[in-house]
């Protein structure tokens, strides 16, 4: 057999070959960054390898002299097969391949409940949108820190921040299940994106009725005075039964949700929270007809859709006047009431259900009455000890009836 390492690679300094055993420019004493190994025998003709049998590139004189070793002691054996070496692995490692086949387990998990519909159409359009038009000339274990620093730099600048630590964040975790995998033996390091604390919208109580008094339809006007007292996310509330609620010790058990419109029967932190049930909020609960279907918001029977209990908070919130979503108008303004009314975080996570403080902590940051004392003055208290209730919302002027 007749072998020897080789580059196809010039002095990137001299343009002069690499000559030698190990490869370098005996002018400028550089060494090749690729290399492959090219051997023949009688009968067999010539046959040139630019990657190991587990698809890693030659990418040292070390990694390559031990292939051909290796391969000249199984010549010698009479056991060695240019497939095994040739194979289809190689290809299945091209992130084109790699990345839809991660969609694919991916889907098995969304199939068996371990991750929500949204995660995964997120994950289909990052894959579809932005990784393979930019990786799809690379083998996944050629991808290194440079090349993502250069993907992030790549992506349109329309994008916010948040999206971009999202798009990042995305990659980074197929780039973690190959690393745990061993599809690939090095772990880049992602650059960070720092997307800032998010803007805490909120509205007051007041406000939040000026809202209710464009409702006429009483189940609806149930459902958004559900969220504004019991905290709940809309998709938990739309998964509401009648069997959920304790109406004798006034008491909801939250255990479901809806992932777009998908019912699930399990929260987004898979938990069961018992709520105590708003003294309002039952009474208007108790007002509502019972449907056969089971559910307690309901619209022909049906539980109320991801588009229509945001479309209708919409249109209520645009008559009275006051720019805030639906999420910033019931859960987001019930935490941010509590704050400014002194209640510890701690239960302010307990009823929305948050795993740690660090998700409630944004609402502490809008004891603006508090910080008063900044001035040597007292914060401002209401005869039933509450403090005053800023909201950072845009009023307009309430449409005309």
């Amino acid at each position: 057999m007749v072998g020897a390492v080789r580059t196809k690679e010039k002095c990137p300094r001299c343009g002069g070959r690499f000559e030698g055993e190990p490869l370098r420019c005996p002018s400028c004493f550089t060494t090749p960054k690729r290399y492959f190994v090219d051997f023949s025998w009688p009968g067999q003709g010539r046959i040139k390898l630019y990657s190991d049998q587990q698809g890693y590139p030659l990418d040292s004189w070390e990694r390559a002299s031990r292939l051909l070793t290796a391969i000249r002691y199984e010549v010698d054996q009479g056991k060695f097969d240019p497939r095994e070496y040739v194979s289809q692995g190689h290809l299945s490692l091209m992130f084109p391949t790699y990345a839809r086949e991660w969609l694919q387990r991916r889907e098995q998990e969304y199939e068996r409940g371990h991750i929500v519909k949204s995660y995964l159409i997120e994950m289909r359009d990052y894959v579809r949108r932005y990784y393979l038009p930019f990786f799809a000339k690379f083998n996944i274990r050629d991808i290194r820190e440079g090349h993502i620093e250069d993907f992030r730099n790549w992506l349109p600048r329309h994008l916010s921040t948040k999206t971009i630590h999202n798009i990042l964040g995305i990659l980074h975790k197929l780039f973690k299940d190959a690393f745990r995998r061993r599809d690939i033996l090095v772990m880049p390091e992602f650059p960070k994106v720092e997307k800032g604390d998010p803007v805490t919208k909120w509205i007051s109580e007041e406000e939040q009725g000026l809202v209710l008094a464009q409702m006429k339809d009483p189940v609806r006007r149930a459902f958004y005075l559900f969220l504004m007292k019991q905290g709940c996310r809309p998709g938990e509330a739309r998964a509401l039964k009648w069997e959920n609620l304790d109406l004798k010790k006034d008491i909801v058990t939250i255990a479901a949700g809806f992932n777009i419109n998908e019912y699930k029967p399990y929260t987004k932190e898979r938990d069961v929270r018992y709520l105590p049930l708003h003294p309002e909020v039952k009474k208007a609960i108790l007002s509502l007809p019972r449907q056969l279907s089971g559910w307690v918001f309901t619209y022909n029977g049906k539980p109320f859709t991801q588009w229509t209990a945001s479309d209708y908070w919409r249109r209520a919130a645009r008559k009275a006047g006051i720019k805030v979503s639906c999420y910033e108008g019931t859960r987001h303004s019930l935490a941010s009431q509590a704050i400014n009314r002194g209640v510890s975080e701690r239960k302010i996570g307990d009823m929305l259900g948050h795993k740690t403080l660090t998700s409630t902590r944004r609402y502490a940051k809008l004891r603006a009455d508090a910080l008063k004392e900044v001035w040597g003055e007292e914060p401002t208290q209401k005869e039933n000890g509450r403090v005053p209730k800023p909201s950072p919302r845009i009023r307009d002027k309430p449409e005309s009836p």
